[in-house]
């Protein structure tokens, strides 16, 4: 069973928060493929939302969000308090126009989210070393 006042508190911010994004990372350093994909489809529909790193908490959140909304995996999108799903999810809302509805905003001209843009070095991207908290 997840933790009473985590589970409140995650409550809270879903209620607090119009568009809330559980994701691993954050918004500018998204920390994995499918947060950024998601990321990346917010983005282009210029939407204000809130932003919840997962990663320092990965599995109590995990617990949480599955009592919550019986789903465990991340990102989760909620709009107004209700889980709308992943990232597959979010993006097919998106491409038939279910996203921009339930955002309440005009979908976007573009199809597709704009792909981030690859780096201008030819060195291959190294990313910076991992450190993981309390060990």
């Amino acid at each position: 069973m997840a933790d009473q006042e985590l589970t409140d508190r995650v409550r809270e911010l879903i209620a607090e928060n119009q568009v809330l994004l559980f994701m691993k990372g954050t918004p500018s350093a998204p920390r994995c493929g499918f947060s950024m994909r998601t990321v990346q489809v917010l983005d282009s529909m210029g939407v204000e939302y809130g932003a919840i790193d997962v990663l320092p908490a990965l599995q109590p959140l995990r617990e949480v969000t599955s009592e919550i909304s019986d789903w465990e995996t991340f990102p989760q999108l909620y709009v107004n308090g209700e889980l709308l799903g992943g990232c597959d999810i979010v993006e097919e809302m998106f491409d038939n126009g279910e996203l921009a509805e339930a955002l309440g905003v005009e979908q976007p001209a573009e199809t597709e989210p704009a792909a981030p843009e690859a780096p201008a070095s030819d060195e291959p991207y190294k990313s910076p070393p991992m450190s993981i908290e309390g060990s």
